[in-house]
């Protein structure tokens, strides 16, 4: 990416700051009351400034999360020396409150649809091609090590099936090495999950983050050019996540697919691709469950169901209201329900006009 990064006109602290409020915007339009940003300091801590400004000039109004990338955790590094709550400590002091510490963010592979995700078995229209690791296993093993003892939650991307067992290997040999219960380790993507991958999972006590939008916006690629029919067939396998127990949330990537968790409810529970096909509809989940995914389940993986995920007495007042019932409407007009009003912390950030004159 860096050949046509440098390219890019770069912007100001206080022009991307602008930007992610305009951003924002677009976020609790949708219904979104907390959001989490997957790879903070990719390439410097320039975007974590742009975060706790937001924040702290009540620009972003929304409860923000951030994954550190792991780089800048590293002996040498701005946080090699931190622990996850010093860290956390002062990007609440920096933020008003408003901009926590979510993970460690570590990548093991790219993507099916680049074929950068890596596979067992080859690529379906490309025989040769299995993807590639982003790490040695053995040097992934130990920083996944060093980052686990010192008590961070870790989150690694992972979309092909070998790189699910790559990571899975990873995990396994940090708790076998210093065990812990309560971790919340998680799976980004989990795209080709295979089911003794998501077995793995339940038994590591480690959740998973579906990129559900695939299902709609690259299944019928996915099934007839990158994985084949089987594979295509059972990408993001939630029934199977449901049926062994397994924690786990659902996500856009935005703004590689719109930012909608209406919509990514609507994909978890229709499964239709562009081409208007029902892709693995034995993977369907319910609508409840779907909505638990993008709530109290997301609330728990983030530490958080005891002040978040529900609406209950003595939570936060984070709530949405919604134009109508998602169990009650017909599953394929999930997605077009209208978001009437967005509150957070009690306080209408989106629609209150829309709440006062119905």
């Amino acid at each position: 990416m860096a050949p046509i990064n440098n390219h890019i006109p770069q912007m100001t602290i206080g022009q991307q700051v602008d930007m992610l409020g305009k951003a924002s915007k677009d976020y609790v339009a949708q219904g979104i009351t907390t959001n989490t940003d997957a790879a903070v300091g990719f390439n410097n801590l320039e975007d974590l400034e742009v975060h706790l400004k937001a924040a702290e000039q009540k620009i972003n109004p929304m409860r923000t999360r951030l994954m550190i990338m792991h780089q800048q955790l590293r002996e040498g590094q701005p946080f090699g020396g931190y622990s996850p709550a010093q860290l956390d400590l002062e990007l609440r002091e920096r933020s008003g409150g408003w901009v926590k510490l979510d993970s460690a963010k570590m990548f093991q592979d790219g993507s099916i649809q680049g074929l950068t995700g890596a596979l067992r078995l080859p690529y379906y229209q490309n025989q040769d091609v299995y993807g590639d690791f982003i790490h040695h296993q053995e040097a992934f093993n130990e920083e996944v090590l060093d980052l686990h003892r010192r008590g961070f939650r870790i989150t690694t991307h992972g979309n092909g099936d070998r790189a699910i067992g790559s990571i899975l290997a990873a995990y396994e040999y940090a708790l076998s090495n210093s065990p812990r219960t309560g971790h919340r380790h998680r799976i980004e993507d989990v795209q080709t999950a295979t089911t003794e991958d998501i077995m793995k999972m339940r038994e590591l006590d480690v959740a998973g983050s579906f990129f559900i939008n695939h299902v709609y916006y690259w299944g019928d690629r996915h099934k007839q050019i990158f994985l084949g029919p089987e594979r295509g067939r059972r990408i993001s396998p939630l029934a199977e996540a449901v049926a062994h127990n397994l924690l786990f949330t659902l996500h856009s990537d935005c703004p590689i697919t719109p930012i909608s968790p209406l919509f990514s409810v609507w994909a978890a529970v229709n499964r239709i691709t562009r081409e208007g096909h029902v892709l693995g509809p034995e993977q369907r989940i319910d609508v409840e469950t779907a909505l638990k995914s993008m709530t109290i389940f997301g609330a728990k993986l983030n530490f958080d169901e005891s002040r978040s995920g529900s609406i209950e007495i003595g939570k936060q007042a984070d709530f949405t209201i919604l134009e109508a019932d998602p169990t009650a409407v017909h599953p394929e007009e999930i997605r077009d329900i209208a978001i009437l009003a967005t509150f957070i912390d009690g306080n209408p950030v989106y629609g209150q006009e829309k709440v006062m004159t119905t």
